[in-house]
């Protein structure tokens, strides 16, 4: 047989290489495009999520798309477009939040293809990862130098919006702004616009600026489309009116949203916020009627919880009726656990201990009213929030008792509500000259100095009495004020928050705090579809979530007993804003629990 000549099988033999070939190249290019179809099959499913939790469709399709993309590394080495598949896999594992693995994968692009057109792109996403995983300063370092090289990248309003995020997150609000405000300018579409708008007002409300707050919210309703988001903005612009004390135009404002509310099935939310503003008006009556109603509409859930709770805080600090008020709390005795009910608990046995102290000071033992009139001062502000009838009761106590130990305590205690709680430069000034001068030679005498000079960071004749004081130290007063010998005053039961541990500041927000998380947790119940376990979930969260962060200060809180001022200052903690907190019963309005 003739051996064919190599010119014979050469067409074979390439006809036979294209084959190959393209059926290699058909083999690429269906496992990308399966990847790429993965993908934003993934990102529709992470769209439709009414939570920050990844949908397990949404994960299921980015794991498949890690699945092909690596197929593509391994099979396919060489392939011009091995830099796309380490960035969908880079992307995909940032979907289903392995941030680290997306940080590492997008490093290899980095540095195996640095003139890849993916550069710009895998640089974002590392910038979302870091901020994802909490690395603020890496992330913020990211997004600055994406906003320098890439200032048209079609994906500058995610970069500038998340910039934003990311300064929110460290309570940055002034360079949140900053961001957002770009993002605003730069969107295209009205969910963007919106999205930003959004979370300006969030930055405004959170560093306190209510008023402009509410008019980005108002401006926001504007561009809003979808119906959670816009009675989200609603009830925060709400908030803010109600917060600048303009009740009736907040109460306008959410009757006006209430149909909308019904159509996305949050009339209830919403009008929890309207009875408020009610009795915030004086309506007392028309408050507790329309939360009974929700009571009745709504059994048993955080809607019904929050209503009566509600219901007994008004009895409480609007009408007076402390007994009614005892009654309607441990109402809640019997429902599902719920933060609420913890509240009211915790607020029925507030009661009863100021009953109890209130008895113990029509007693004959002088010491044991004295006491008794400290606790109830203590009471009224750290564990009722009404800041006036504290200092008020404190006052009694200096008057009443002026040769007891509770005199200089209580003098000490309005001068740590004048410096850190009202932020009254006048106030402090005249209370620490005071107390100097009134209790000289008494430990209390040097602590309101030492608080003064590091609350004021100024340099005056009280400083250098200071330095005086604590050079030529003198407690020959000290014997002119009775210490506590006899039978303690009634217990607070526990509840009252540790003086060396949460700052008195933030003791008067405390419960307000603890009703908005409340209501946080309700709506994102709703949000996911699980409104029927709304009482379980509310009841998980723990008592330290809810403890205020320690006081930096050094500063001996109103219940000290033992402070001594250190030779050298500890670091000046900042100055807090003015805050309004919640007024006493005397009036004919009520400042709601949830401020």
């Amino acid at each position: 047989m003739q051996t064919p000549r190599w010119g014979a099988l050469r067409p074979r033999l390439l006809a036979l290489v294209l084959i190959v070939a393209f059926f290699a190249g058909c083999a690429y290019y269906n496992t990308f495009y399966l990847a790429k179809r993965y993908y934003r099959d993934g990102q529709k499913a992470e769209e439709k999520s009414v939570s920050d939790a990844i949908a397990p469709d949404a994960a299921a399709k980015y794991e498949a798309v890690v699945r092909q993309c690596n197929k593509i590394l391994v099979d396919y080495p060489k392939s011009k477009w091995v830099d796309d598949a380490t960035y969908l896999m880079g992307a995909a594992l940032y979907g289903k939040r392995d941030f680290s693995g997306a940080i590492k994968r997008l490093d290899d692009l980095l540095t195996k293809f640095p003139e890849s057109p993916f550069v710009p792109d895998a640089r974002l996403v590392q910038g979302l990862a870091y901020l994802k995983r909490k690395d603020y300063d890496i992330a913020d370092s990211v997004f600055v130098a994406m906003a320098k090289a890439y200032p048209k990248h079609p994906r500058r309003w995610e970069l500038y919006f998340n910039a934003g995020e990311s300064k929110a997150l460290q309570r940055n609000y002034d360079d949140a702004l900053k961001w957002y405000g770009i993002a605003v300018e730069i969107a295209k579409a009205r969910r963007e616009r919106s999205d930003a708008l959004r979370r300006s007002g969030d930055a405004l409300f959170a560093s306190g600026r209510k008023d402009s707050a509410q008019e980005v919210y108002a401006a926001c309703l504007k561009v809003e489309e979808r119906g959670e988001k816009r009675i989200d903005v609603a009830l925060k612009r709400g908030e803010a009116l109600r917060d600048l004390r303009r009740y009736p135009e907040a109460l306008e404002f959410l009757e006006y949203w209430r149909p909308i509310a019904e159509a996305e099935n949050r009339e209830g939310e919403l009008s929890l916020r309207i009875y408020e503003c009610m009795g915030l008006l004086g309506r007392h009556a028309d408050a507790i009627a329309g939360y009974r109603k929700l009571i009745e509409r709504s059994p048993r859930t955080a809607v019904a919880y929050e209503a009566q709770f509600q219901i007994g805080y008004l009895y409480e600090s609007a009408k007076g009726d402390l007994d009614q008020a005892a009654k309607e709390y441990d109402k809640l005795k019997a429902e599902a656990p719920s933060e609420f009910q913890r509240q009211a608990a915790r607020r029925s046995q507030n009661l009863a201990t100021l009953r109890e102290f209130q008895a113990t000071i029509d007693a004959d033992t002088t010491q044991a009213r004295a006491r008794a009139a400290f606790r109830l001062a203590e009471l009224y502000y750290f564990e009722m929030g009404r800041r006036d009838s504290a200092i008020a009761q404190y006052r009694d106590v200096e008057s009443l008792f002026p040769a007891s130990a509770y005199a200089p305590k209580s003098a000490y205690a309005r001068l740590w509500i004048a410096a850190y709680d009202r932020n009254d430069t006048l106030g402090a000034q005249g209370l620490t000259d005071s107390i100097a001068q009134r209790y000289r030679g008494t430990r209390f005498a040097e602590s309101a100095l030492y608080l003064w000079k590091t609350w004021s960071r100024r340099t005056d004749a009280r400083t250098a009495l200071l330095d005086y004081v604590l050079a030529n130290p003198d407690t020959s007063a000290a014997s002119r004020f009775v210490e506590e010998k006899e039978t303690p005053a009634p217990s607070m039961g526990g509840a009252r928050p540790d003086s060396t541990d949460e700052s008195a500041a933030r003791a008067t927000e405390l419960f307000q705090a603890q009703t908005a998380e409340a209501r946080e947790r309700a709506r994102a119940q709703h949000q996911a579809g699980l409104a029927g376990a709304a009482a379980d979930s509310l009841a998980a969260r723990t008592d330290s979530t809810r403890s205020a962060a320690p006081d930096s200060s050094g500063t001996a809180r109103p219940d000290s007993s033992t402070f001594v001022p250190p030779p050298e200052p500890p670091p000046t903690p900042p100055t807090p804003p003015n805050q309004s907190s919640p007024a006493d019963t005397a009036g004919t309005i009520y400042i709601s629990p949830t401020r």
